[in-house]
């Protein structure tokens, strides 16, 4: 191949992804808001390999030109074919490849209706959805659009994911959930899709007991009744799938009720083309119901634009295709037109299947419309400030033996360390432990090692294996003495500190106000807390405060304490201690 047709192959490269550029000359392109890019024929005869070593013998890129000469003509990216995809490397920084999409200005739209993609099924979609939510939130970011949906079929895996990435991006996250609603209790009984997506918090926490119905109630079934489905609509908007128009048309009264349980109900538009003419068939015939029988009816489901995506680019398509051979053997449902498009994308298909009759503009807006208002009132989000570990649930004979979950955790590690350790080395091993424990205390984190202890307890009486000790858990005495892990690390001198490191969790040498042990006392003052809590502490004990908004601390004997001072109680106390009194 000629050196001008193996550069036009990147000028496709750049029209297909519609990245705005300019030819500077032969070797050399600006792409607008990015900069310039000097193109590396690796197809040239002196061009042996992407990767060389440098005179220190260390693997460097692999230049034609040099680095530096190119930066001093405002040249800070070199771009190569590798594969089928073209990369570019910043020279400005270490060589990492990345791939020449979403880069610079995109091309004008012709059609530039506002909406938001709220048809994403990501990787967590296991063996059918395709890439991280990282380069779907880069996709969005690039296109200009203020929000991102996900819809993965029987998953919420995606959702802290792609909070973050949204967050750090600076667009709204749209939780979804692609399901199967059964009409009936029987096998034979009619089935039909929807998706769901979260608006309010307590729509997040209906969409948690949605997953649960499908995924632990129902596993083998994989689907959710109509009853358990109308419980879970306050605080969310249902979308009846494409396939769905004869069932609504046959079942007025039952779209009538989810329509009513949830916050609104739309009909989901996807007009992606498949291979195969059966697939195709079906969803057009489908649309055309709907449009046909209900589009007019105004206690239906309104139309709104969402295309499944499960694939960044139309080249990406060999992606779904592939997982679905792991999966099953066979790909399912094959397209080329399942990706993330722009609104001329989709514009273009509707223009293409709907008659004169239709206002295009004013339906295509209509459709456009709907997924933004959804984005708009996605209010919902995870909150990452608490612990979320659940709560050790204790058994009646636990109870009875130790009556509260701190008090187990207590006798479980004295049992312990009666049972470990050497009677000579009591004392050492008293000292680690004690020091764990406070920790782990203060963390509040009792629960969370009573669940390891009770998980690996039932897994040995089960006969399932559990491995001695993973990683820096080996290092701390605590799960030791709980039997979690089987290595003794003070034995082996290991460092609890990589297990939990005090500053990391949040724990910083302070003065503040311990709780010691009770005393016999006549002359006390009793204290009410923010909690409403009472305690009665002797009035010569002392406590370390914040007065008058003072940000020093300063200590005081409790008969000096005034109603709006700030005790500085120790983390383990607020936690525990007090609770415990």
């Amino acid at each position: 191949m000629k050196k001008s047709e193996r550069i036009n192959e990147l000028y496709q490269w750049l029209e297909d992804n519609k990245i705005q550029y300019s030819k500077v000359d032969d070797e050399v392109i600006e792409i607008v808001g990015f900069g310039k890019v000097y193109w590396q024929d690796t197809e040239k005869s002196t061009f042996n390999s992407i990767f060389r070593k440098n005179k220190d013998g260390e693997l460097i890129f692999n230049s034609m030109e040099d680095p530096e000469v190119l930066m001093n003509e405002n040249i800070n990216y070199i771009t190569f074919k590798f594969g089928n995809n073209f990369y570019y490397y910043d020279l400005r920084k270490d060589f990492s490849l990345n791939i020449l999409k979403y880069v610079g200005e995109r091309k004008s739209l012709e059609h530039d209706f506002q909406f938001v993609n709220l048809g994403t099924h990501t990787a967590f979609e296991l063996l059918n959805g395709s890439f991280m939510p990282n380069m779907w939130v880069k996709k969005t970011k690039y296109l200009g659009h203020k929000a991102l949906g996900i819809c993965d079929t029987n998953t919420m895996a995606a959702c802290f994911t792609l909070q973050k990435e949204c967050e750090a991006a600076g667009i709204t996250p749209v939780f979804g959930y692609s399901m199967i609603v059964a009409d009936g209790d029987d096998e034979e009984c009619e089935k039909f899709g929807v998706k769901v997506y979260v608006q309010s918090q307590k729509g997040y926490h209906h969409l948690l007991r949605i997953q649960k119905a499908i995924m632990v109630d129902n596993v083998e079934n994989k689907t959710i009744g109509i009853d358990e489905l109308c419980k879970r609509g306050d605080g969310n908007v249902i979308v009846f799938d494409k396939y769905t128009s004869g069932y609504m048309v046959n079942h007025p009264d039952v779209v009538s009720r989810l329509s009513q349980a949830f916050d609104k109900a739309y009909y989901q538009v996807d007009l992606s083309e498949y291979k195969a003419e059966r697939i195709d068939i079906r969803v057009l015939e489908s649309t055309k119901l709907y449009f046909d029988k209900l589009y007019n009816n105004v206690k239906m489901p309104r139309p709104i634009l969402i295309s499944d995506c499960y694939y960044l680019d139309k080249s990406d398509a060999k992606n779904k295709i592939i997982l679905n051979k792991v999966a099953e053997g066979a790909a399912h449902e094959q397209s080329d037109d399942q990706y993330f498009k722009d609104a001329d994308e989709h514009y273009k298909t509707f223009a293409s299947l709907f008659s004169d009759k239709w206002n295009i503009d004013k339906l295509f807006k209509e459709c456009c419309d709907n997924t933004m208002e959804i984005a708009d009132n996605a209010k919902a989000h995870l909150d990452t400030t608490k612990n979320r570990m659940p709560k050790y649930d204790m058994t009646d004979e636990e109870k009875e033996k130790y009556g509260t979950v701190h008090n187990m955790f207590n006798q479980l590690l004295e049992e312990g360390l009666r049972t470990k350790v050497p009677a000579e080395k009591q004392e050492q091993y008293r000292k680690q432990m004690e020091y764990e424990k406070y920790i782990i205390e203060s963390t509040d984190n009792v629960d969370y090692l009573l669940v390891q202890y009770d998980t690996c307890n039932w897994s040995r009486k089960n006969g399932i294996l559990v491995g001695c000790g993973r990683g820096s858990a080996a290092g701390s005495l605590l799960l030791y003495l709980l039997g979690i892990t089987l290595i003794d690390p003070i034995k082996y001198d290991l460092i609890f500190e990589r297990f939990l490191l005090p500053e990391r969790a949040g724990l910083y040498p302070a003065d503040v106000t311990i709780i010691g042990e009770d005393i016999d006392s006549k002359d006390y003052i009793e204290l009410t807390l923010e909690s409403g809590k009472v305690i009665k502490v002797d009035k010569d004990a002392q406590f370390m405060i914040k007065r008058d908004g003072n940000d020093e601390p300063i200590l005081i004997y409790a008969d000096e304490l005034r109603e709006d001072d700030d005790i500085l109680f120790d983390n383990k106390d607020l936690i525990f201690t007090i609770n415990e009194l």
